[in-house]
């Protein structure tokens, strides 16, 4: 299946790369040597889990407790850098800009930018992110290095990064992750700069490493579809049907890449191979934007070729589907206004983006009815960033929610607790110990003067069993003498009911908070995906008016033709 990493970085033009934070975690040293080596242990565990909000609660802990590593600059960048991957981007600024401020070490100074940097380009705020790259300098962490220059192909596009981006490509290894990317990202800042030779040269390199992995198949794809596309406006027809050809027909960009080659082929006059291609497209979801636009054309071929059935029947058939589309379209806008489908779409996000049949029970909505149409939403930057703040308010929800049912819990052990006694029955039990153990001890002088009457190998069993008798009597004794001291129960201060409650009052209102960014929020995402409909619905509705006049026209030119067939009869041929 298609991951959500893979469709944000292919599907988008030059999207950014998660953040990446592990340079901060990296400068701790693996080894133990103290205890505020454990407890940071219990933050980068949690971190290297990539479960933020256990980590940001384990760093708070940390830093409570007065932990060092907590207290570090480089403890605080992390801190920054789960808080930014997390989503609260506004409290990682200050956190950077605080480490900015000082007089700190070069490469978490260096750090600290390139973070703030990042911030502000998810915010879409460029040109203050350019300004933040730009007071990079000097030594960097080993571990950003990569990240650092493929974000200076995203926002230093202006040429003058170029020297600085082919250096970086020089060294790094063609097996890193971020190695194809950074040199597709750097083909289209020389595209940019108007070096289109060059440019050319790099996109070929991106397509020769597509046998790598299947997600570099997909940017290899879109490599080779970049490079049909340069060709065309060259005029290079032989060039760009070279790379079409290249391309899969399967895969990410198989819809885009066949309706190019189909296009490519009609102006080759190749007509045989462009119907080859869109008739693979016409079998495929009328979701697809590549499908509708083919289905029309497909017919359109027909007719050109002097094949007026085939293309009468295309039409029909299209006609058909387009209908079918748009019954799709208001279903899925049904759907989408239903009270919980934003969260079981994020809950489920993941697994529906790439195949049907993810479920292990019966949903409650039918998402194939919806998942088609916001396929290419899922690249759009907004709608990521929607549902990522949508998905972490619906964690925060189900936490607050949880402990506002323990309230109940809370307030009856407070309640019991104010009850405690030490009842009279209590006390005479503690006497009849006294007792007990005067009997005992007095029993166990006697079991020691009767096992002199025992052979040696008896003696030393029971010896070795009285031990342990009056070990755990010792046991048993110290925390009776502990009771024993004990004049009442323990209380807690009575400052705690009020704690408790002012608690509870907390989290109800967090609740009442966190429900009003739900509720505005959802209907911002609902807003996306109606929007993303509407382009479908008004797509396929131009082309439903398309292949009715094709229709309407066909149908008129046969009756003509039957019309001049039967008037051209001779008298006596008329039955």
């Amino acid at each position: 299946m298609i991951s959500i990493l893979t469709l944000r970085r292919i599907a988008g033009l030059l999207l950014p790369l998660p953040i990446c934070i592990s340079a901060v975690a990296n400068t701790f040293e693996y080894n133990v040597s103290s205890r505020a080596d454990l407890e940071w242990g219990n933050v980068l565990f949690d971190y290297y889990q990539q479960d933020y909000f256990s980590a940001l609660i384990e760093y708070e802990y940390a830093h409570a407790i007065d932990n060092p590593l907590a207290h570090s600059k480089s403890g605080r960048l992390l801190q920054g850098g789960m808080l930014l991957s997390y989503g609260i981007p506004d409290d990682s600024h200050d956190i950077f800009q605080s480490l900015l401020n000082e007089n700190t070490d070069t490469p978490v100074r260096n750090a600290a930018w390139y973070y703030l940097a990042n911030l502000l380009y998810h915010k879409s705020d460029i040109t203050k992110a350019y300004e933040a790259l730009q007071k990079i300098s000097g030594e960097i962490p080993k571990e950003l290095h990569t990240e650092y220059h493929y974000l200076a192909t995203l926002i230093k596009n202006s040429g003058e990064h170029l020297p600085g981006t082919e250096k970086i490509l020089s060294t790094l290894p063609k097996n890193n992750p971020h190695y194809a990317y950074v040199l597709f990202n750097y083909a289209i800042s020389q595209l940019q700069v108007g070096n289109g030779e060059d440019a050319v040269i790099n996109l070929e390199r991106v397509a020769g490493l597509s046998n790598s992995s299947p997600e570099l198949a997909n940017l290899g794809d879109r490599a080779r579809h970049g490079l049909s596309q340069l060709a065309l406006k060259q005029g290079n027809l032989p060039a760009a049907w070279s790379h079409l050809q290249s391309i899969r027909t399967t895969g990410l960009y198989s819809n885009r890449g066949l309706l190019t080659y189909a296009w490519t082929a009609i102006k080759l006059k190749q007509f045989n191979d462009a119907i080859a291609a869109l008739q693979i497209l016409n079998d495929r979801s009328i979701a697809i934007p590549e499908v509708q636009e083919a289905k029309v054309l497909l017919a359109h071929l027909y007719e050109q070729e002097g094949s007026p059935r085939k293309a009468l029947k295309s039409n029909l058939l299209a006609i058909e589907a387009f209908d079918e589309g748009l019954a799709a379209v208001t279903e899925a806008r049904r759907i989408i206004g239903l009270q919980d489908v934003p969260k079981e779409f994020i809950s489920n996000f993941d697994v529906i983006v790439g195949q049907s049949d993810w479920y292990a029970i019966e949903p409650t909505v039918d998402y194939q009815k919806l998942t088609p149409f916001v396929i290419d939403l899922t690249a759009s930057h907004a709608f990521s960033e929607t549902l990522k703040e949508l998905s972490d308010l619906y964690t925060i929800q189900k936490n607050l929610q949880y402990w506002d049912l323990q309230s109940t819990e809370h307030r009856l052990i407070l309640d019991n607790a104010s009850r405690k006694r030490l009842y009279d029955d209590q006390q005479a039990l503690i006497a009849q110990r006294d007792k007990l153990k005067t009997a005992l001890q007095n029993q166990k002088s006697d079991l020691k003067l009767f096992s002199l009457t025992l052979e040696e190998d008896d003696q030393e069993k029971l010896t070795a069993l009285i031990d342990s008798i009056e070990s755990e009597l010792t046991q048993l004794n110290s925390r009776v003498e502990q009771l024993k001291k004990i004049k009442r129960p323990y209380q807690q201060p009575a400052s705690y009911k009020t704690m408790v409650a002012g608690n509870h009052r907390h989290i109800k209102n967090k609740l009442k908070e966190t429900k009003k960014y739900i509720e505005t929020l959802e209907p911002v995402m609902r807003n996306l995906v109606n929007s993303e409909l509407d382009r479908h619905e008004e797509r396929m509705q131009y082309y439903l008016a398309q292949s009715r006049l094709a229709k309407a026209r066909l149908y008129d030119t046969t009756l003509m033709t039957l019309d001049k067939a039967r008037s051209n009869k001779a008298p006596g041929e008329e039955q």
